[in-house]
């Protein structure tokens, strides 16, 4: 839904912020949709990997580069033509902007931290698409209006409609245009769901996607939350 939500053309080049499942799925399908060019964006050396290795896409690791000027520089100076924001209003940044909303959520004052928003609005191309699968709620701060209105981005948001989506993609997969299994990282038991969250939220093993299984046998965590054994597809 988020990359059908760009109207990509054959030969469009899209961003995409957040390497995560959300935003893994997400460069598969603007690849199918006709983009030639995908750029991913995040900081997790394995999440990175697996967008360049499974998605064929461009990263930028946005604590080594800075990234309006990587976007600048691969696009010509144009911008993507579209970006999709997968990370939502969690966004980790560095610096004063990244303690500025850390401190204002922290008070209360926004119920977000809308860094990875705001760059993908003041990346894209004049006239582009900026598609945000991200969720957010309430309220945010300095979000750039200028921008956004003077060089005529349209934003389409929402919550995946899964029932409109289900059969196309499960249709998808059956021709063998999708698979979208590359992004499971660990097989569990569901008695171990509470530490495969505490796995995944922290980042470890290179966690990516869980899928829990109601029977014991595929695969057994620490009592750290580390995966002891893991079990592959």
């Amino acid at each position: 839904m988020a990359a059908e939500a760009c109207d990509i053309k054959e030969g469009d080049t899209v961003a995409v912020w957040g390497c995560g499942p959300v935003g893994l799925l997400a460069m598969k399908s603007a690849r199918l949709l006709g983009a030639s060019r995908i750029i991913a964006i995040d900081r997790f050396p394995e999440r990175l990997r697996m967008a360049g290795q499974d998605c064929g896409a461009v990263t930028l690791n946005y604590e080594d580069v800075n990234i309006y000027d990587a976007l600048a520089d691969l696009t010509a100076g144009r911008g993507p033509d579209a970006c999709i924001e997968a990370v939502g209003m969690e966004a980790h940044m560095t610096g004063f902007v990244g303690m500025y909303d850390r401190v204002k959520q922290a008070l209360m004052l926004e119920t977000g931290r809308p860094h990875a928003l705001r760059q993908a609005i003041m990346a894209c191309r004049n006239g582009g698409v900026v598609s945000v699968p991200g969720v957010y709620g309430g309220f945010l701060d300095k979000m750039p209006i200028g921008s956004l209105m003077n060089r005529s981005i349209t934003i389409k948001t929402g919550q995946t409609h899964v029932q409109r989506y289900l059969r196309p993609l499960l249709e998808r997969i059956q021709k063998g245009e999708l698979d979208p299994s590359f992004i499971i990282t660990h097989k569990l038991p569901l008695e171990q769901a509470p530490a495969a969250y505490r796995m995944f939220r922290d980042k470890q093993d290179e966690c990516i996607k869980v899928v829990l299984k109601p029977h014991s046998n595929e695969g057994v965590l620490s009592s750290d939350g580390n995966a002891a054994a893991t079990a592959t597809l």
